[in-house]
């Protein structure tokens, strides 16, 4: 299913962008130009997602032991740092022209951007339900961008219209990249947080501690947690636990793990139990002891 809208949002982006750029070259407009490069990344932005979609589906091998889940977090890094670029190259551009405006076929401008609007307003309701995923939510910021820069066109052709405010264009163009800039920060943040083994699921681990101390009388220390995501669905968390008792009970081992799955939702859990040290100290004794003997 998310495969299929993909596909259709991708078919239709296509379309519009030759439109689109077609009419801002044709009819000297930055801001569509501008809206039409941002569907250019948008494009890109698909195409890379579906690759990238087929790809992290890859079974662990030898080299990637882990999976290729983290080509999902380098395709959202990648799609926010081209939208990044652009807007600051649409600034540049933008500000000769706001200083030197030409003038413009308003009516004409307004009919292509209530197209693009169609377009990608289809593509947000499409792709919206699955952006959950970090490489979905790329192209969805890209969308969303688009969406801001077809409302930015329109609103700046009808002013221009009835105004003859020409520099109302160039305007509108770096208006869009400002905004596409907001969202896109947040999305390489994001990225790079997970790429740099953060914790994305933001479980404090002291709460992790404290549940397993409150379930697990015999529990003495919870150390050395680890909470990393593979893709901000699949957080991983591995810890060591100290107890008074047995350690090598996988049956409480593993209802440790369900607790945890069950109550944060992690994807997986490593735990490593050992025994308080006084204990482990005590046996040896006994052992050397009993050797002696």
């Amino acid at each position: 299913m998310k495969k299929n809208s993909q596909n259709t949002v991708l078919a239709l982006t296509v379309a519009y962008f030759f439109v689109e750029l077609a009419g801002g070259l044709y009819y000297h407009s930055l801001a569509l130009i501008t809206d039409a490069s941002f569907m250019a990344l948008n494009v890109s932005g698909q195409i890379i997602a579906l690759y990238i979609e087929r790809l992290s589906k890859r079974l662990p091998d030898k080299s990637r032991t882990f999976g290729y889940e983290r080509a999902k977090v380098l395709s959202g890094l990648f799609n926010g740092l081209l939208v990044g670029f652009l807007a600051f190259y649409v600034v540049i551009e933008a500000y000769q022209k706001v200083m030197v405006p030409e003038r413009l076929e308003a009516d004409k401008i307004l009919m292509i951007a209530v197209i693009g609007l169609f377009v990608n307003a289809f593509g947000l309701l499409k792709l919206y339900r699955h952006a959950g995923d970090i490489n979905i939510k790329g192209c969805v910021l890209l969308i969303l961008n688009d969406t801001l820069g077809s409302i930015g066109v329109i609103i700046s052709s009808i002013i221009i219209h009835y105004t003859d405010m020409y520099f109302l264009d160039p305007l509108t163009g770096v208006v869009v990249g400002l905004l596409a800039a907001y969202p896109t920060y947040f999305l390489i943040k994001d990225s790079v947080h997970i790429l740099m083994e953060g914790n994305p699921a933001k479980t404090d681990s002291d709460d992790v501690m404290r549940l397993l101390k409150d379930h697990f009388d015999d529990i003495t220390h919870v150390k050395d947690i680890h909470i990393w995501a593979l893709s901000p669905e699949k957080v991983i968390l591995a810890a060591r636990v100290r107890t008074s008792g047995q350690t090598n009970n996988r049956k409480i081992i593993r209802s440790m793990k369900k607790l945890l799955m069950e109550h944060f939702g992690f994807f997986d859990v490593y735990i490593e139990g050992y025994e308080a040290e006084r204990n482990t100290a005590k046996k040896v004794s006994d052992r050397n002891a009993a050797l002696k003997t």
